[in-house]
């Protein structure tokens, strides 16, 4: 069934690329903006030192002793005479001298204007104003903003109703599955029982030890597809197990599997070695390591399992002398097989591998091409 994690991860996905797209246009707004703020700015400052010259006209019309200088909160200005000399200065950067026009600092924009024979006895009047694009960025934010929201609206309604036929297939896939499982068990259950009963019967059959070997290899595969399914509901319920004892009845039930390829188990299982683990997930690597070994091994050959308990760390081996493995760092891999000619779906070491990284334990394999494999797992 599909996750809403992965819905918010496509939205994402597709929030990020269209707001890349619409960047550009962005981008474009803001260098026109700050175009407009720098040509607005100059007509201030200009504006601004108009106003300072009429200010010193008019105080030459009124003949008057004082001159009170233009002051503002905005605007810093000066001016100097024709060498260049301050005469009245209002400027926080000093020694401010340039031919052109205009000149742009980090900081500040400035504007020059000569000026006209004064009372003041001036050449020069610069102005300046303090750079401030904070208006505009705060625009391009809101924009983005804006913008940003919008399309993640939009992606996320788009996305829900495109996938919303694949959630009811997966759905119904799901809830199909299920019950198929659910179906499957009983008859499996009473032809064990069946055949069980028929061996009691008819001892050393051939044809009645093939029947129980595949109802035997239909239950792990059974058991894997089951817990795959619900793996998820699986609760970490642990508990003290006589690992010894439990990886021989294990054993045990997987010996008419081997039997019917003419395979010969040797246990060398230390006895009283306990571990606090959970028992399904126990299950599903012991089962699926020897159902692999049987599967994957030649007629007539060898399966050693080992458990063995050395200082505080318990290892659990498995050896065949089967066909061996061309690349061992695939095995691992969902739906991956070895073998596509041979039975199963790929899911079992997968299954073996997601409970081993969960409860800490260490894998090593070995294998040689049409020699066999060992896999070792370390508790």
């Amino acid at each position: 069934m599909i996750n809403n994690k992965y819905e918010i991860k496509y939205i994402l996905i597709q929030v990020i690329l269209t707001l890349f797209i619409a960047f550009i246009p962005i981008y474009f707004y803001l260098d026109a903006s700050f175009e407009n703020q720098s040509i607005k700015d100059k007509m201030d400052l200009k504006n601004y030192a108009t106003s300072i010259i009429l200010k010193i006209e008019n105080f030459e019309k009124e003949n008057s002793e004082i001159f009170y200088y233009p002051r503002s909160n905005i605007f810093t200005s000066a001016v100097f005479d024709k060498n260049n000399s301050e005469i009245f200065s209002l400027l926080k950067t000093k020694n401010l001298n340039f031919d052109e026009e205009f000149k742009k600092t980090k900081n500040q924009l400035c504007y020059k204007e000569y000026l006209l024979e004064n009372i003041l006895q001036g050449k020069t009047l610069i102005v300046c104003k303090e750079i401030d694009n904070s208006l505009v960025i705060y625009n391009a934010i809101i924009l983005l903003l804006t913008i940003s929201f919008f399309i993640f609206l939009s992606s996320f309604f788009i996305i829900k109703q495109s996938i919303e036929p694949y959630r009811k297939l997966n759905q119904y896939l799901d809830d199909f599955l299920k019950d198929a499982m659910h179906e499957l068990k009983t008859p499996i259950g009473v032809a064990r029982i069946n055949v069980d009963m028929l061996q009691l019967r008819l001892k050393n059959d051939k044809n009645i030890l093939r029947i129980k070997s595949a109802l035997k290899n239909m239950t792990v595969i059974y058991e894997d597809l089951e817990y795959y399914m619900q793996q998820n509901a699986v609760k970490d319920e642990k508990r003290d197990i006589d690992f010894s004892s439990f990886l021989a009845k294990r054993v045990e039930f997987f010996n008419d599997l081997a039997i019917s390829k003419n395979i010969t188990f040797y246990k060398y299982i230390e006895k009283n070695i306990s571990i606090n683990f959970n028992e399904i997930e126990l299950y599903r690597i012991i089962d699926n390591n020897l159902s692999n070994a049987i599967k994957y091994s030649k007629d007539s050959s060898n399966i050693t399992v080992s458990l063995k308990k050395e200082e505080n760390l318990v290892k659990l081996i498995f050896q065949d002398e089967g066909v061996g493995i061309k690349d061992t760092s695939k095995i691992f891999q969902r739906y991956f097989r070895g073998d596509k000619i041979t039975g199963g779906f790929g899911i079992g070491l997968s299954i073996v591998k997601n409970i081993c990284d969960k409860n800490g334990i260490k894998i090593e394999v070995n294998s040689q091409v049409n020699e066999g494999s060992s896999f070792m797992y370390i508790f």
